[in-house]
């Protein structure tokens, strides 16, 4: 296809150098690519006419083709173009809820702004269901806490950022006075519990806490992290979140200490088994500059 572009453009230029402007290429690659198409064909397909470059019989025969069939030519070559550019400018992401609505969303701010032509496809899923979409290959990346459950899946992970857990609370809590929250904090006051998907979390929770207390008392559990949050605003318990929500939630009717000791919350990207493309760097970058600004400060 390439070949019988820079054929059509050396016969209707009239010269190399015209065609070469025409195509934004090089003299030296039209030359190359005529003498190619001439060895391939075994035909000469130009002489010199005195001092410009004419079609032979034969290159006459195949312009005059070309002339009744170019623009169905152009058409196939201008899908491919806009098929190739799609695929290459679309990028699928399967991340959890806490981490897709807040820290994705401000990486994505920056890289629409860096990708303009970029378009972005976000799944939001639980966890799991985010390592069987990057393991059945559809999403281009996933983006999770940090398990150890996408390794033994056969993924490839990159570990971004750590955080840690905080306890919050309603505005006006007794508890506001304090400077950290530990266990012997929490026993005193009903909870809203981590929903039944954390377990992993919840297993840290009990390498930390004193085994001589008592366990705080769930009063309400949810289906997900970001849901924690409308019900301690309400004053129905204290919840224990990752600071990543944290960061993109409205502080107004909420306060916040950090629990100790600390319990760590990495972030993890996952990889699908096969190239990452340019595209799904390009975000990774930002995502990770994202990362570095996100650490909550303590009030």
């Amino acid at each position: 296809m390439r070949q019988l572009e820079v054929f059509y453009a050396v016969v209707a230029a009239g010269s190399i150098t015209a065609a070469a402007e025409s195509l934004h290429i090089s003299q030296p690659t039209v030359s190359a690519t005529v003498r190619r198409m001439e060895d391939q064909l075994g035909l000469a397909l130009f002489r010199k006419d005195r001092g410009r470059l004419a079609p032979t019989n034969e290159g006459r025969l195949l312009f005059e083709a070309l002339q009744r069939n170019f623009s169905y030519f152009q058409a196939i070559a201008d899908a491919i173009s806009m098929i190739q550019k799609g695929v290459s400018q679309r990028m699928s992401i399967a991340a959890i809820q806490p981490l897709g609505n807040g820290i994705v969303s401000t990486a994505l701010q920056q890289f629409l702004k860096e990708k303009p032509e970029a378009r972005v496809h976000l799944l939001i899923r639980p966890r799991k269901a985010v390592y069987h979409a990057v393991a059945a290959e559809g999403a281009d990346l996933g983006i999770s806490f940090q398990t150890g459950e996408a390794e033994q899946e056969g993924l490839s992970v990159e570990k971004v950022c750590s955080g840690q857990l905080f306890c919050i609370m309603p505005k006006g809590h007794p508890l506001e006075s304090k400077m950290s929250v530990s266990h012997n904090d929490l026993v005193d006051y009903p909870m809203v519990s981590f929903p039944p998907g954390h377990q992993w979390l919840l297993a840290q929770f009990e390498k930390v806490i004193d085994k001589n207390k008592p366990r705080p008392e769930p009063v309400l559990t949810v289906d997900s992290v970001m849901s924690i949050y409308p019900h301690v605003e309400n004053g129905i318990g204290l919840g224990l979140v990752d600071e990543f929500s944290l960061r993109s939630h409205s502080k107004e009717k909420l306060s916040y200490r950090p629990f100790v000791p600390t319990i760590g919350v990495a972030i993890e990207l996952v990889y699908p088994n096969r190239r990452t493309s340019d595209l799904t760097k390009a975000f990774v970058k930002h995502f990770k500059v994202s990362c570095n600004d996100i650490q909550v400060k303590s009030p």
